[in-house]
Protein backbone atom coordinates (compact mmCIF):
# COMPACT_ATOMS: atom_id res chain seq x y z
CA UNK A 1 0.00 0.00 0.00
CA UNK A 2 1.47 3.15 -0.82
CA UNK A 3 1.57 6.64 0.83
CA UNK A 4 -0.48 9.28 -1.08
CA UNK A 5 1.18 13.14 -1.85
CA UNK A 6 -1.58 14.34 0.79
CA UNK A 7 -0.59 11.86 3.21
CA UNK A 8 2.68 13.39 2.72
CA UNK A 9 1.76 16.74 2.98
CA UNK A 10 -0.56 16.10 5.83
CA UNK A 11 2.21 14.62 7.82
CA UNK A 12 5.08 17.43 6.61
CA UNK A 13 2.17 20.35 7.95
CA UNK A 14 1.70 18.12 11.51
CA UNK A 15 5.58 17.90 11.92
CA UNK A 16 6.60 21.27 11.01
CA UNK A 17 8.29 19.97 7.59
CA UNK A 18 6.27 21.76 5.45
CA UNK A 19 8.37 25.41 6.22
CA UNK A 20 11.47 23.33 5.12
CA UNK A 21 10.41 21.88 2.35
CA UNK A 22 8.95 24.76 0.96
CA UNK A 23 11.71 27.12 1.40
CA UNK A 24 13.90 24.19 -0.96
CA UNK A 25 13.98 24.86 -4.50
CA UNK A 26 12.84 21.20 -5.34
CA UNK A 27 10.69 20.89 -3.04
CA UNK A 28 9.75 17.30 -1.80
CA UNK A 29 12.37 16.11 -4.39
CA UNK A 30 15.00 17.93 -3.17
CA UNK A 31 18.10 15.22 -2.86
CA UNK A 32 19.22 14.05 0.88
CA UNK A 33 22.77 12.44 0.76
CA UNK A 34 23.67 9.08 2.48
CA UNK A 35 24.00 9.83 6.12
CA UNK A 36 21.25 13.07 5.86
CA UNK A 37 23.91 14.94 4.38
CA UNK A 38 22.79 18.85 3.18
CA UNK A 39 19.94 19.07 5.77
CA UNK A 40 20.95 19.99 9.64
CA UNK A 41 20.74 17.33 12.75
CA UNK A 42 16.72 18.99 13.71
CA UNK A 43 15.74 18.68 9.98
CA UNK A 44 17.19 15.05 9.91
CA UNK A 45 14.82 14.49 13.12
CA UNK A 46 11.66 16.38 11.48
CA UNK A 47 12.52 14.01 8.20
CA UNK A 48 12.54 10.62 10.68
CA UNK A 49 9.33 11.75 12.48
CA UNK A 50 7.50 12.43 9.38
CA UNK A 51 8.20 9.26 8.16
CA UNK A 52 7.60 7.96 11.38
CA UNK A 53 3.77 8.94 11.46
CA UNK A 54 3.74 8.21 7.68
CA UNK A 55 4.37 4.48 8.66
CA UNK A 56 2.10 4.40 10.92
CA UNK A 57 3.68 2.18 13.49
CA UNK A 58 2.12 -0.18 16.28
CA UNK A 59 5.19 0.65 18.72
CA UNK A 60 6.93 3.54 18.27
CA UNK A 61 10.87 3.55 19.71
CA UNK A 62 12.07 7.54 19.87
CA UNK A 63 15.70 7.95 21.19
CA UNK A 64 16.01 11.61 22.34
CA UNK A 65 13.60 12.28 19.06
CA UNK A 66 14.07 16.22 20.01
CA UNK A 67 17.57 17.01 20.61
CA UNK A 68 18.60 18.97 17.88
CA UNK A 69 15.37 21.05 16.80
CA UNK A 70 14.84 24.12 18.52
CA UNK A 71 12.21 24.72 20.89
CA UNK A 72 9.27 25.71 18.38
CA UNK A 73 9.98 22.63 16.21
CA UNK A 74 10.00 20.67 19.36
CA UNK A 75 6.62 21.95 20.64
CA UNK A 76 5.14 20.99 16.97
CA UNK A 77 6.87 17.65 16.72
CA UNK A 78 5.61 16.54 20.60
CA UNK A 79 1.54 17.99 19.29
CA UNK A 80 2.21 15.81 16.20
CA UNK A 81 3.13 12.58 18.28
CA UNK A 82 -0.19 13.70 20.68
CA UNK A 83 -1.90 13.51 17.63
CA UNK A 84 -0.94 10.37 15.94
CA UNK A 85 -0.10 7.78 18.69
CA UNK A 86 -2.96 6.61 19.29
CA UNK A 87 -4.24 4.34 22.94
CA UNK A 88 -3.64 0.89 21.53
CA UNK A 89 0.42 1.86 20.43
CA UNK A 90 2.93 1.53 22.37
CA UNK A 91 5.01 4.60 22.42
CA UNK A 92 8.99 4.20 24.38
CA UNK A 93 11.05 7.34 24.20
CA UNK A 94 14.57 7.80 25.68
CA UNK A 95 15.58 11.28 26.29
CA UNK A 96 16.53 13.66 28.85
CA UNK A 97 13.97 16.50 28.04
CA UNK A 98 11.47 17.29 30.70
CA UNK A 99 8.73 18.50 28.04
CA UNK A 100 8.66 14.90 26.05
CA UNK A 101 7.49 13.59 29.10
CA UNK A 102 3.96 14.77 28.45
CA UNK A 103 3.86 11.77 25.95
CA UNK A 104 3.72 9.21 28.32
CA UNK A 105 1.58 8.00 31.26
CA UNK A 106 4.69 5.52 33.25
CA UNK A 107 8.85 6.49 33.57
CA UNK A 108 11.81 3.99 33.89
CA UNK A 109 14.49 5.93 35.37
CA UNK A 110 18.08 4.64 34.61
CA UNK A 111 21.77 5.40 36.47
CA UNK A 112 24.39 3.61 35.53
CA UNK A 113 22.56 0.96 33.36
CA UNK A 114 20.15 0.33 36.03
CA UNK A 115 16.48 0.80 37.05
CA UNK A 116 16.27 3.01 40.23
CA UNK A 117 12.52 4.39 39.43
CA UNK A 118 9.94 3.14 37.88
CA UNK A 119 5.97 4.07 38.17
CA UNK A 120 3.06 6.19 36.63
CA UNK A 121 4.91 9.85 35.43
CA UNK A 122 3.44 12.32 38.28
CA UNK A 123 4.12 9.82 41.01
CA UNK A 124 7.62 9.46 39.36
CA UNK A 125 8.35 12.78 39.16
CA UNK A 126 7.02 13.81 42.70
CA UNK A 127 9.68 11.49 44.09
CA UNK A 128 11.99 12.68 42.02
CA UNK A 129 11.30 16.54 43.12
CA UNK A 130 11.11 15.61 46.89
CA UNK A 131 14.79 13.68 46.04
CA UNK A 132 16.66 16.79 44.55
CA UNK A 133 15.16 19.04 47.41
CA UNK A 134 15.93 17.01 50.40
CA UNK A 135 19.41 16.64 48.93
CA UNK A 136 19.32 20.65 48.15
CA UNK A 137 18.36 20.85 51.90
CA UNK A 138 21.13 18.64 53.16
CA UNK A 139 24.06 20.32 51.21
CA UNK A 140 22.38 23.79 52.40
CA UNK A 141 22.79 22.20 56.21
CA UNK A 142 26.15 21.28 55.41
CA UNK A 143 27.47 24.37 54.06
CA UNK A 144 26.67 26.33 56.85
CA UNK A 145 27.87 24.15 59.56
CA UNK A 146 30.61 24.33 57.70
CA UNK A 147 32.85 27.89 58.85
CA UNK A 148 33.89 29.54 55.51
CA UNK A 149 37.26 30.96 57.50
CA UNK A 150 38.19 30.96 60.87
CA UNK A 151 39.65 33.85 62.31
CA UNK A 152 43.21 33.40 64.09
CA UNK A 153 44.12 29.87 62.67
CA UNK A 154 47.19 30.17 60.55
CA UNK A 155 47.86 27.40 56.73
CA UNK A 156 50.09 25.32 59.40
CA UNK A 157 47.70 24.08 61.60
CA UNK A 158 47.07 27.00 64.41
CA UNK A 159 50.58 27.48 65.11
CA UNK A 160 52.40 30.89 65.68
CA UNK A 161 54.66 30.91 62.82
CA UNK A 162 58.02 31.71 64.43
CA UNK A 163 59.00 33.52 61.19
CA UNK A 164 56.30 35.83 61.15
CA UNK A 165 54.81 34.77 57.95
Amino acid sequence: MGVTDEAILQACQATGLSAFVASHPKGLEMPITEGGGGVSGGQRQLIGLTRLILAGPSMWLLDEPTANMDDETERRAIHALIQRVQADQTLVVVTHKMSLLSLVQRLVVMAQGRIVLDGPRDAVLEHMRKQAQEAAQKAAAQQQATPAAVEGVTPNGGAPNPQGA
